[in-house]
């Protein structure tokens, strides 16, 4: 009986959270309305948030016309907390600090730190690159008035979200790396890790929680250069590299081995390296000429578009291409995959080219971090390790309000 008081407690925390973090100035009895639920039930959850700091009480409504109380607006608290996103590649790293609210305080980038001496010790250079952009920026994180409770790490990969594994991340030689054990509270506050793509995922639910859209398409294509100091043999060296992320009914889909959205182009054929069959020459100068660029493209959405009618996306998303190509890669695929044009007409789909934004995934690895609390766990099963529980929350929340949590 116990565990099932627990459970529906922490379901309902999840629910009435969601709720008030999507509906901002909701009162009780709007949540009641909508969640289906006693008020007596609404305002204890609400009691429990309110007290713990996350929830605040704002301005009173007008009163109906049957009299009674005014009804009290709430909202998420931005001082209760917040979660650093970082976003690491080979080449370079993003930090987006966002609060319980959704709004970013801080953000920083720079150069992936290399060490050297670790080259043939990849899992040992792996937490090398997490310490130093930790250490880099803690002074700014730790004298800011909102205190990190959480960080969140967005990597290409592999990522076993639930026990806290990168399965394989190739750009960093990583394979069946427990993460969780090695990172997990090293720096003071619970750490997780999603793969960059589905990072773009929990960026759009967050973007789109008005409108509630819940069935799209993400494409991460995103230019690297590679790392001169981390060259070898496996390495892809200079191209593009892309990574899709599936979500319907508003669930970012991991699949069964956590693969879903490892991209593998229609030209691509057995033991070629990369994800495309295109030629060498063309990917060499993806970023720098038209017609190569133009022939990637092509190549790209005849791709997606075989995927389209077997997802019926409201909506595909592409992440990751700089403004300037805009345009053109709009043309491309106009003129040269009208196909894929017509496969979006017929599922009622769009096409969505997003801003360049450089700190697009970090902000994703904090926001899958907040709205994580909206899952409702599983009574049965082992529990997963992205996610953040609510007593667990509460206790950090209480312990930095005397201290700094964040540790290097």
């Amino acid at each position: 009986m116990h565990v099932n008081n627990d459970y529906q407690r922490n379901a309902n925390l999840s629910r009435v959270f969601e709720t008030v973090w999507k509906n901002p100035n909701f009162s009780r009895i709007d949540i009641a309305r909508k969640l289906e639920l006693y008020r007596s039930t609404v305002s204890n959850i609400i009691g429990t948030l309110v007290d713990s700091g996350l929830i605040c009480e704002g301005e009173r409504g007008e009163a109906t016309e049957k009299g009674g109380r005014k009804p009290v607006f709430l909202s998420v608290n931005p001082s209760f907390g917040c979660v650093i996103g970082i976003e690491i590649q080979l080449d370079s790293f993003h930090v987006a600090v966002v609060s319980f609210d959704g709004t970013t305080i801080f953000e920083d980038d720079g150069p992936t730190p290399v060490n050297q001496d670790l080259l043939d010790k990849p899992e040992e250079l792996f937490v090398f690159m997490i310490d130093s952009i930790i250490k880099m920026i803690a002074p700014e994180i730790n004298d800011n008035p909102v205190r990190p409770l959480a960080i969140s790490v967005g990597l290409p990969g592999i990522i076993d979200v639930d026990s806290g594994i990168i399965k394989r991340s190739a750009p960093f030689r990583l394979d069946n790396f427990n993460y969780s054990q090695a990172l997990g509270n090293r720096y003071g506050i619970p750490l997780f890790m999603e793969n960059d793509a589905r990072c773009c995922s929990w960026l759009q639910l967050a973007l789109n929680k008005a409108s509630d859209k819940k069935d799209f398409l993400c494409v991460l294509a995103r230019n690297y250069a590679g790392n001169p100091l981390l060259t070898y043999p496996e390495s892809y060296g200079k191209g593009i590299g892309v990574g899709l992320s599936i979500t319907m009914n508003g669930r970012v889909i991991n699949g069964r081995n956590y693969g879903v959205g490892e991209y593998i182009s229609r030209s691509w054929t057995t033991y070629q390296k990369g994800q495309t069959g295109l030629p060498e020459a063309v990917l060499k100068t993806v970023d720098s000429v038209d017609d190569s660029y133009a022939e990637w493209v092509k190549d790209l959405f005849g791709t997606l578009t075989m995927m389209v009618p077997l997802l019926e996306p409201e909506t595909v998303f592409v992440h990751g291409q700089p403004a300037y190509r805009r345009d053109f890669l709009l043309e491309v695929v106009e003129k040269n995959v009208p196909q894929f044009t017509s496969i979006m007409k017929s599922c009622g789909s769009e096409l969505v080219i997003m801003d360049d934004n450089a700190f697009g995934i970090s902000k994703g690895a904090a926001l899958m971090c907040i709205q994580k609390l909206y899952e409702v766990q599983m009574l049965e099963g082992k529990a997963s390790k992205s996610v953040l529980k609510w007593d667990d929350l509460f206790e950090l929340h209480r312990k930095s309000e005397d201290k700094s949590l964040l540790k290097i």
